[in-house]
């Protein structure tokens, strides 16, 4: 047997396929599935992965986890227009119906699940979280019934992200430019209970639109908004909030959205004592540890952790502006890879100092990071998904669906990205090499800088000779293209996992429109327009949870 042979596929070659289809389903009578969730966890998560303190380590406990994970192991939720289906390992899919009574009439009408989860309540009770427009449903897997209906958010939700460690509290991101954060262990909030605003000595009733609770009851049941980001503030998002993502060890939560940043929180810190005895206020941040736009170009439509201060993100493609103000042109979306420079001056060992303030340099356009990687995505990428393994024995990779096939990356394999073509100081060399130079160096760099930093394409005039028209109106600066960035399908090798399995249907079947990584990297779920629905199995996978 080679070294090749064996090492994890993710690490081999990639001239075959390591995935088979296992199950496709598809109705030309269904609406498009447009969100998907796994089941994340496994016999060995509430040891390894999963805090609950004390109380969870006895046999009887043990065994009840064990005969939960293995009803639910291999089953999959999607939303879809006014519903979810719950597949499982056999039998039909559960039909899980969006009340349309618990919508206001504005929603009904767009009543798309758009975000799925699961969550946990307690230790050994699985929930499904659901987003529709801009309410939360919570349904018990064990009744079978929604026990939590939560509102709060002002625009659509765009994304849930369930706590690696504690499945009881999740985010929930949304157009309204907040992230909220909500803890299942406790019910819907009836009353408000906000700090007063001088010189008024009662509880103010300005609402979630300054990040306090809202004068309308929450909702009913299960789960209770306890903190959330602000958005507009001095430092919140401008625009739609499209994604969360936890940190892996430290109470960090990072955001993406349309303003084209990437900010880093520190998780709102709640009074649990206080909110055990329902005294406590809405627990608010307004400025980031670290915002930037300077990494990408156009929206953000995903963000993860790769380490504790290594982050990739992806972008959607950039309408930009060429030689000219009449001249547009389109650059496609990217993939960056970077670190956060400022991770160990705002923690220590892992943790949360007691106070953890930035200063206005950082959750105003921070430049306290490094690029270390960057790649073009295909123009028509509309999705993407990053696995990371939660016990990091993994490597970290990147599915990208393309037409009716996924393209698997390994993140490990990308390159740093080559430095950039600056002649100019070969120009200063040269020049100040001429025998009998009578110019000064701040002579030489002015004539190097002439010579290289010209105004668009066949421009024979350097900045500072810049003629004005007959008007008296100096003529309009151009711009070069910036040389395109390296493309991903091209210089980092992949994966290609196909529908083509399935020969008498291949031309009908509708284009993946999203996929995920599932069972710790053991199976894909792809879905799509028609409730297309795609199952691929690792070829040596072990079935056992």
């Amino acid at each position: 047997m080679t070294e090749q042979d064996t090492l994890p596929w993710y690490r081999g070659s990639t001239d075959a396929s390591p995935f088979a289809l296992f199950k496709l389903l598809c109705s030309s009578k269904a609406s498009a599935f447009v969100s998907s969730a796994a089941f994340p966890w496994h016999l060995r998560s509430l040891d390894s992965e999963l805090y609950w303190g004390t109380g969870v380590n006895d046999a009887a406990s043990q065994e009840s986890w064990k005969t939960m994970v293995q009803q639910w192991y291999g089953s999959v939720v999607v939303g879809t227009t006014g519903c979810a289906y719950l597949f499982r390992r056999t039998g039909n899919p559960y039909h899980i119906k969006i009340p349309r009574q618990a919508l206001q009439n504005n929603e009904q009408a767009e009543s798309v699940v758009r975000a799925v989860a699961w969550g946990l309540h307690p230790p050994t009770n699985p929930v499904l979280i659901l987003a529709a427009s801009r309410s939360i449903f919570v349904f018990d897997l064990s009744s079978m019934t929604i026990v939590g209906k939560l509102r709060g958010h002002g625009g659509e939700i765009t994304s849930i992200a369930v706590h690696p460690s504690w499945p009881y509290m999740f985010l929930t991101t949304s157009r309204d430019l907040s992230t909220r954060l909500y803890n299942l262990q406790f019910t819907a909030r009836r009353e408000p209970n906000n700090p007063p605003w001088p010189p008024n000595k009662g509880g103010s009733l300005a609402g979630p639109a300054f990040g306090l609770h809202s004068s309308e009851p929450e909702g009913d049941g299960a789960g209770r908004c306890v903190g959330v980001l602000v958005g507009n503030r001095s430092g919140g998002h401008q625009g739609a909030v499209y994604q969360a993502a936890w940190h892996p060890t430290s109470d960090l939560i990072a955001t993406c959205g349309m303003d084209h940043t990437v900010k880093i929180w520190r998780m709102p810190v709640v009074d649990m004592e206080k909110l055990k005895q329902n005294k406590e206020h809405l627990a608010r941040e307004d400025k980031p540890l670290f915002s930037t736009d300077l990494i990408h170009k156009s929206r953000v439509i995903a963000v993860a952790w790769l380490s504790d201060d290594v982050l990739v993100s992806c972008s959607a493609p950039a309408l930009m502006r060429g030689g000219s103000v009449e001249e547009m042109y389109e650059e496609p979306g990217e993939i960056v890879v970077w670190q956060w420079l400022a991770y160990d001056r705002f923690l220590k060992q892992g943790q949360i100092k007691p106070i953890m303030r930035g200063c206005v340099s950082d959750y105003r356009n921070s430049e306290s990071f490094k690029i270390l990687s960057v790649y073009a995505l295909p123009m028509q990428t509309k999705s993407m998904q990053v696995f990371v393994s939660p016990t990091r024995t993994h490597d970290p990779l990147l599915l990208v669906p393309d037409g009716k096939e996924i393209r698997i990356f390994n993140i490990s394999h990308f390159t740093p990205r080559p430095p950039p073509e600056f002649p100019l100081y070969n120009n200063i060399a040269s020049d100040t090499s001429h025998e009998g130079s009578h110019y000064d160096e701040d002579s030489q760099l002015a004539d190097a800088l002439s010579q290289n930093l010209r105004v668009g394409e066949g421009a024979t005039r350097d900045m500072r000779d810049e003629d004005e028209d007959e008007d008296g109106i100096p003529a309009p600066v151009t711009y070069a293209r910036p040389k395109p960035e390296r493309k991903l399908f091209d210089e980092v090798p992949s994966w290609v996992v196909s529908t083509q399995a399935a020969d008498e249907v291949h031309d009908r079947l509708p284009d993946i429109d999203s996929c995920e990584m599932a069972w710790g990297g053991e199976a894909i779920i792809g879905i799509g327009k028609k409730g297309t629905f795609f199952h691929w199995k690792l070829r040596h996978s072990s079935t056992n949870p």
